[in-house]
């Protein structure tokens, strides 16, 4: 059975490791990406703060361990159908299941303010935190854009940035953060809100939700209500936008539309997980989960009855708080979540294993440590907070120039 793997991040390695633990030489595998390295991220948000840096990896390191070959070049089409996966630049690859995780594309959430990602430039951050100690800037904001995101980033940012303030002994500097949410992370349920605000209200970081930013001039206008925030810098992490593969049926932003079992809607051998697909939240943990659950049928597909089921999707993370972590994590039972607790931000079975092995991810721990039990099922996101942001993207909609 041959099978092709399109896309070299979280999703993606997650399947081609797992494919290899379920299905041996049974199967031959294939992975295709633009990029030769995978990069890791989940410390990438603390590099300013001094705390860890983002990892990349060769990609022929995890190919080599599967017995797969690797293909350096962009996935553009699908021909489900034709069992045909179209590249930019050679051509066409023949297939009998293929999985597609190529991502989504960042763009820049707020016009005029400095966009963060997890990838980006840690220096353009480290700048502002140096014009806060030198006296140019007293009033930052940090904003979560409308649409698809992982909003978890702003929030460690702006606590770390509070933090770093009362290092400095700057006692009339002023962090707020701006979200479209009604509470933070609400998707991940009242209790990681709570603890959010909590930590916020700790930090003495400001909290405007349910708030739509832009700028205008030295100004930040917020959305229903018309309030203006004097600030002296903006910084947004990035809106996600789907990959568009043509030939896959997706949504009015470009993410691929596909089942909980992660089969491609009206295809038979096309399965997809990762950012590029439509869900309610952004994340690496689901991003893991789907590629799982796209194994289990794509195993099912070449005869392989012995696909562990992944189950349910329990979405956890972690908080970054200066020097200091603290966890959100689902406190749900052994058949709810996921089985493996690593100490970054990744939750997987294979990927985060291999990365563990490896020396490049957080070694395995036994039982998740201390912390605020939270617990989301994706099927819960589903409801009406995540239509209530959907909505908010419809009118909010964006095409800017890729940052990421």
């Amino acid at each position: 059975m041959n099978i092709v793997i399109a896309g070299g991040g979280v999703a993606g390695l997650e399947a081609l490791l797992g494919l290899h633990a379920v299905a041996g030489d049974r199967v031959k595998l294939t992975l295709v990406a633009p990029d030769h390295n995978f990069t890791y991220r989940p410390l990438a948000v603390g590099e300013p703060f001094g705390l860890g840096h983002a990892h990349r990896v060769p990609l022929c390191r995890f190919t080599h361990a599967a017995g797969a070959d690797l293909i350096i070049d962009r996935a553009v089409g699908v021909a489900d159908r034709a069992r045909e996966l179209r590249l930019q630049d050679a051509g066409t690859l023949r297939f009998d299941a293929l999985l597609v995780a190529p991502g989504g594309r960042a763009v820049a959430g707020v016009d005029g303010a400095t966009t963060w990602w997890p990838s980006g430039d840690s220096d353009a951050y480290g700048g502002m935190l140096r014009d806060l100690d030198e006296g140019y800037a007293k009033r930052i904001a940090i904003v979560v854009p409308p649409g698809a995101v992982w909003p978890l980033p702003a929030y460690e940012l702006a606590l770390m940035t509070a933090g770093e303030v009362r290092e400095m002994g700057h006692d009339d500097a002023h962090v707020i953060v701006v979200t479209p949410e009604r509470t933070p992370l609400s998707l991940l349920g009242d209790e990681a809100s709570r603890a959010v605000a909590e930590e916020l209200r700790w930090a003495g970081v400001e909290l405007r939700t349910g708030a739509v930013a832009h700028r205008e001039g030295s100004e930040l206008v917020l959305d229903p209500d018309g309030t203006r925030l004097d600030v002296d810098r903006v910084l947004a992490v990035p809106r996600l936008l789907g990959p568009g593969l043509g030939g896959l049926p997706v949504d009015e932003e470009g993410f691929v539309l596909a089942g909980d079992d992660g089969l491609v809607q009206g295809c038979e051998r096309t399965w997809a997980a990762g950012d590029g697909v439509a869900t309610p939240l952004k994340f690496g943990g689901l991003a893991t989960h789907q590629a799982r659950a796209a194994i289990a049928g794509i195993a099912r597909l070449g005869g392989i009855a012995d696909a562990p089921d992944p189950g349910e999707p329990v979405i956890h993370g972690r908080l970054l708080v200066g020097h200091r972590m603290r966890r959100l994590r689902p406190s749900g039972d052994a058949a709810g979540a996921p089985l493996w607790w690593p100490q970054g931000k990744v939750a997987g079975e294979y990927l985060p294993r291999w990365l563990a092995e490896h020396g490049v991810g957080p070694a395995y721990a036994a039982t998740p440590p201390e912390g605020v039990r939270v617990a989301q099922s994706l099927r819960l996101m589903r409801g009406a907070e995540a239509e209530y942001l959907r909505n908010l993207a419809r009118r909010y909609r964006v095409d800017g120039p890729v940052t990421a």
